[in-house]
């Protein structure tokens, strides 16, 4: 469980100093300063170049949570049953964990950030939610980026599935 705190931070923090370090060179041709007026005119348009990959989006991967919903979705019916079931509120804990987990593994750290504060609501002493969304608050502040408070967390990126080959295709262009 260490190891994998520790592996996720260190992502984030990569992810962190490549956005940090990308939203620096803005306005520069190849990462160098511009050298004369044509090509300050033609860094100021946004180009390809200052846009994010087509299969990463700003605030991170899209990823399939739908099975991942589903378990939370199934824990909080089975808490609304039990309202005062401890194994229907650490189940539910779990759920919001295990979501959290793969949502900071695709980089969208302020949508992690609501699940692993919900977690905290039904496991208070949940040692990995507690480190995760501070060091994710941490992180925010250092870059002076707004923290989304609780319950305004952004909902998960959504999973374009339109564009995606079946299982075992290759798309053809």
């Amino acid at each position: 469980m260490h190891l994998v705190k520790v592996r996720i931070t260190a992502l984030f923090l990569s992810c962190v100093a490549t956005t940090a370090l990308s939203g620096c060179s803005k306005g520069t041709t190849n990462g160098a300063p511009p050298t004369n007026s044509k090509e300050q005119s033609a860094t100021a348009s946004p180009s390809a170049s200052t846009k994010p990959p087509a299969s990463r989006a700003p605030g991170g991967d899209a990823i399939d949570t739908s099975k991942l919903d589903a378990d939370v979705a199934q824990a909080e019916t089975s808490l609304k049953e039990k309202p005062n079931d401890g194994d229907a509120k650490t189940s539910l804990a779990h759920a919001y964990l295990a979501r959290a987990g793969a949502l900071t593994k695709a980089r969208q750290y302020r949508s992690a950030l609501g699940d692993y504060r919900r977690t905290l609501k039904y496991d208070p002493e949940n040692k990995e939610a507690v480190d995760m969304s501070g060091t994710i608050i941490s992180i925010l502040k250092s870059m002076g980026r707004e923290i989304p408070a609780e319950g305004q967390e952004p909902a998960p990126l959504p999973l374009d599935t339109t564009t995606a080959p079946e299982p075992g295709k290759q798309k053809s262009y």
